[in-house]
């Protein structure tokens, strides 16, 4: 057999290593740097100022950053939740062999999954609409002409209208796994937990819900790592309204919706560059801080019940 020293493949792959550290961390270390300035639009000499834009980002009182972290958090908290409920309905019912027609419902299923993210979002944007959108539509025949809910003017609405449509997106993702999951525990633990008088309830949530931890855990990690990072969708469907206080951003203003708006939106005139750079990278900085903090509380999670 032909053997090859290590330091010949580290030969062969430095020049691949070098190009992904550069296309990497180039971008990351200059979006650092840009936020110790004072760079704007229209500011051809800017200068160094140190942590000057972290000091006004993180306590001034009139900072945005609060508001649109709160807000992210909060959808990506309540899109999870939906994701593990609708998920794991879906999932025990397809796994449930008294269901007939089971690959026309699981291929159904993956429809919302499969269809470009675009696409849907414009269709449930038209399905949102006060005038002429089908709901409101329908809702006019049965409670009459006057009837109307205003998905997308309304911020409590317009919030719940993009988590809808998020949910509607995303929860064939977490069927399938969860389905995979469900598919691969073996039989005999429920028969044997049935024999010994445990009931549905009983079985599903000491035998069913801790082996399934191991699959939902790393899906709930890129579900919210994913959710936080939306844009398009929102987009699509809200363009980060309605705004109802000239003070703070749109209803569902998110990170990403945010620093869109705030360098290319239509009310950005001298783009204060620096600012912007001081935002993501903060972003940055929670948000690795956040996925590090799931995945180890996660692994400890999972090694103890391994160890009990």
């Amino acid at each position: 057999m032909l053997k090859v020293r290590r330091s010949t493949v580290f030969a062969y792959m430095l020049p691949m290593l070098i190009m992904l550290a550069v296309l990497n961390l180039t971008p990351i270390f200059y979006t650092l740097y840009l936020s110790t300035t004072n760079n704007t639009l229209f500011n051809d000499e800017y200068k160094f100022i140190g942590l000057t834009n972290y000091q006004t980002l993180l306590f001034r009182s009139d900072s945005d950053l609060y508001y649109v972290m709160g807000l992210t958090v909060l959808y990506v908290v309540v899109c999870i939740a939906l994701f593990l409920i609708v998920g794991l309905a879906t999932a025990l019912s397809l796994n449930n062999p008294k269901i007939k027609g089971q690959p026309f419902w699981r291929a159904v299923m993956i429809v919302p999954w499969a269809m470009p993210y675009a696409i849907s979002s414009l269709i449930w944007k038209f399905l949102f609409n006060y005038d002429f959108g089908p709901i409101n539509q329908i809702g006019r025949v049965f409670f009459g002409p006057g009837f109307g809910i205003p998905w997308l003017t309304n911020p409590i609405l317009a919030f719940m209208a993009v988590v809808i449509v998020n949910v509607w997106l995303t929860f064939p993702f977490f069927t399938v796994v969860i389905l995979g999951s469900l598919q691969s525990i073996p039989q005999e633990i429920n028969e044997s937990a049935r024999v010994d008088g445990a009931n549905a309830w009983q079985r599903f949530t000491s035998i069913t819900l801790p082996l399934l931890a191991p699959a939902i855990t790393p899906a709930t990690i890129l579900s919210a790592v994913t959710t936080f990072q939306m844009f398009g969708t929102v987009y699509f469907i809200t363009q980060g309204g309605p705004i109802t206080d000239a003070a703070h951003p749109g209803a569902t203003s998110f990170v990403m919706i945010y620093m869109y708006l705030q360098v290319l939106g239509g009310a950005a005139d001298n783009i204060h560059y620096a600012q912007i750079a001081t935002f993501a990278v903060s972003i940055f900085i929670i948000l690795g801080s956040l996925t590090f903090l799931a995945s180890a509380t996660a692994s400890w999670a999972q090694n103890r019940g391994v160890t009990a």
